[in-house]
């Protein structure tokens, strides 16, 4: 793989990271992105450095978010992969399930700090009224999500 192509997936794949994806679900997409034909598994590992399992488990992670796709070519006895080159869609996609997977585990935790509250503390439950707002204002955010996505991706 040329040197160019080698930079460019590695600085997808540190971007990837820091926002919380797999490493190698972040090289895959971006390799397939890069590419100008379809690959197969057995190329992206190659390609990559990972063993075939890897590769496997990584690409049904990337088909769930919609980011690559199969497709069957006459003479191959397995599936090729593309990249869906919508960037911008899966991303936020991901962002948005994300924050909601997020959501569902910290409210029930909010909501027993204020039944239950283990400190009378004061201070406490102002800080506890202040992650609720931050909670609403992303619950609103959410319920508006698609709204948002239109208008930034115009």
């Amino acid at each position: 793989m040329e040197k160019t192509k080698e930079k460019l997936i590695e600085a997808a794949t540190n971007l990837g990271e820091g926002i919380g994806l797999n490493r190698a679900v972040c090289q895959i997409y971006a390799l397939l992105y890069l590419s100008d034909h379809p690959l197969s598994p057995t190329e992206i590992g190659k390609i990559l450095g990972m063993s075939k399992g890897n590769v496997s488990i990584n690409l049904r992670t990337l088909e769930q978010w919609d980011a690559v796709k199969k497709i069957w070519r006459k003479g191959y006895s397995r599936a090729l992969y593309t990249a869906n080159e919508n960037i911008e869609e899966i991303v936020l996609n991901k962002l948005k399930t994300g924050i909601e997977k997020r959501l569902k585990y910290i409210k029930p935790i909010i909501s027993l700090a204020k039944e239950n509250p283990s400190h009378s503390d004061e201070n406490f439950s102002e800080k506890i009224n202040q992650i609720e707002k931050l909670l609403s204002k992303i619950e609103f955010f959410l319920g508006n999500f698609e709204t948002i996505k239109s208008l930034i991706t115009k």
